[in-house]
């Protein structure tokens, strides 16, 4: 690992000026070479101070993962390096102690929010394998206040549910009654709620509770337009999570691949779901969890989701908003995601242009958290 900046550990990180950047402006495009100044961790309009050379880079708002799964402090401090600044965990056993993590809120790592246990059917994969209490089984719509009630005592930011899918020899799935309960009683409560939904099914299920955002690409099926266009109606977002599609189809143990998984599913749905309209969200589903279909790599595993997005038919300025200002947006992150006065001074410096070239992302000579100089992963 290297410091961003040849001279970033001399300047008073209370106040400087970051010099010679092209900056990632709301519409999507990069202005030219101008300055942006910082104070005590946030965006200023003129702050003084010492000066950091840009040269010539472009600096774009930290990322923000809107779906990782965090067991160590390490992992925060990973994506850092990676330039991800904020990460949305989406359902721990340990939320109890992770929540300490996100409220002292440390430089050297990104900022921490989290959904505690999800909401899952009576013996579902949550609670058989995932080490999640009994209690956060919902046993029908008039179970759905006592959950969100044993939820909100431990303090999330917002809400999870997980729609597994009827499969032979598997528990039974939350009903849809029991689905539209929960997000009902979280919506009085003023939680944000995700659903887990990997098939068009689920994703109809999820549609019709009310559900703010959907996570998982299909990938046994494919989101129809008219389905997306519904979805698009309803304001509800969509984290297709790529990079954990294709993981989980590249280390599936299977004799060999059945026709009906297809990662193609995912990159139709999301394509679909792009044209019409629905806001998408950067989410990666990172996890080191020995339960989980498959493990992705925390920080890193971000820039290999912009590309994805991008393949999927984003454009590159479409994909860096989905890791900037459209997650701050869709998850009510008011104080971050944009460049400018007042927003939090999380920040990602690159050396060359991504939105001509998403990969850029990874070409990476600066980050900063709250105004303060990470570490950065050295460049191949």
């Amino acid at each position: 690992m290297r410091h961003c900046l040849p001279d970033s550990r001399r300047y008073d990180i209370r106040r400087f000026t970051i010099t010679d950047v092209h900056v990632f402006a709301a519409d999507g495009t990069f202005g030219p070479p101008t300055s942006v100044a910082v104070e005590d961790g946030v965006i200023v309009e003129d702050a003084g101070g010492a000066v950091v050379d840009g040269r010539g880079g472009y600096l774009l708002p930290g990322l923000i993962d809107t779906h990782v799964h965090v067991d160590h402090p390490d992992q925060l401090a990973a994506g850092l390096r990676w330039g991800v600044t904020t990460m949305l965990d989406m359902g721990s056993a340990r939320w109890d102690d992770l929540r300490a993590l996100r409220d002292t809120d440390d430089d050297a790592r990104a900022d921490l929010r989290g959904a505690s246990s999800p909401a899952c059917a009576p013996r579902g994969t949550a609670v058989r394998r995932m080490h999640h209490p009994a209690s956060t089984a919902v046993r029908g719509p008039r179970d759905a206040a006592r959950w969100v009630a044993e939820r909100l005592a431990q303090d999330p930011d917002h809400l999870k549910i997980v729609l597994e899918e009827r499969l032979p020899f598997r528990p039974k799935p939350l009903d849809p009654d029991t689905v539209a309960a929960i997000v009902t009683h979280a919506h009085r409560a003023g939680k944000r709620v995700v659903v887990h939904a990997a098939s068009s099914r689920a994703y109809t299920v999820a549609l019709d509770a009310g559900a703010d955002v959907i996570t998982h690409a299909p990938i046994r099926d494919t989101v129809s337009a008219d389905l997306a266009r519904r979805i698009a109606a309803a304001g509800t977002a969509v984290s297709p999570t790529l990079v954990m599609m294709r993981t989980i189809l590249r280390t599936l143990k299977l004799p060999f691949t059945p026709r009906s998984l297809n990662f193609t599913n995912a990159t139709a749905s999301t394509e679909a779901l792009r044209r019409a309209g629905v806001a998408i969200v950067l989410g990666t589903d990172a996890n080191a969890d020995e339960t989980s279909p498959a493990r992705v790599a925390h920080g890193i595993s971000a820039h290999d989701e912009l590309a994805l997005l991008v393949e999927a038919g984003l454009s590159p300025s479409e994909a860096l908003a989905a890791a900037t200002s459209r997650a701050a947006a869709v998850f009510g992150l008011d104080d971050r995601g944009l460049i400018a006065t007042g927003k939090r001074a999380d920040l990602l410096l690159v050396a060359r242009d991504p939105t001509r070239d998403i990969t850029a992302t990874r070409d990476i000579t600066g980050v900063w958290k709250r105004g303060v100089a990470a570490p950065v992963p050295d460049r191949a």
